[in-house]
């Protein structure tokens, strides 16, 4: 039903105005059912950007910015699933698999991760081409995952 039908299914059980075509009041109401229906459909474009399940453009690009680097590079789907890592990160384990997504989720393609256990210390090689801002916010999120008792060592090759 478009919001001109609502609005008319609406106003006819009131008997207060007189709904015929082509009067004022039909026209008036067909001028404001133009412009709802157009803000109808930008609130559901709104609505399926806000989640990165059903994200398919600016959605899944401001998000990406806001944890690393946007990956046009990627297929939608992918894009998806590394923001899902992301966004769980928090929920999962601490082992070397789960920081390999992690770091894949951030943005970062070309890296390599040693964990010396006995030194605690986690190295993090990294040789995408990132400026000073994705590198902190790249060293931000792994920091965020890091058990506190390990030292994170980060190097940049490129």
């Amino acid at each position: 039903m478009t919001s001109y039908q609502s609005m008319r299914s609406k106003l006819l059980p009131t008997g207060l105005y007189s709904l015929e075509t082509g009067s004022a009041v039909d026209c008036e109401l067909k001028a404001y059912s133009a412009e709802l229906d157009r803000v109808y459909s930008e609130l559901d474009i709104l609505l399926r950007e806000a989640f990165v399940s059903t994200a398919e453009t600016y959605g899944i690009t401001l998000r990406e910015k806001c944890v690393g680097k946007e990956r046009t590079d990627l297929t939608l789907a992918r894009r998806r699933e590394l923001l899902m890592l992301r966004e769980m990160q928090a929920a999962g384990g601490h082992g070397i698999a789960d920081l390999n997504q992690l770091i894949e989720s951030l943005g970062v393609t070309d890296y390599s991760v040693s964990i010396v256990h006995r030194h605690c210390k986690i190295t993090i090689t990294v040789g995408d081409s990132l400026t000073d801002a994705q590198k902190a916010d790249f060293e931000k999120g792994i920091n965020a995952f890091a058990p506190v008792t390990f030292e994170t060592i980060f190097t940049y090759t490129a």
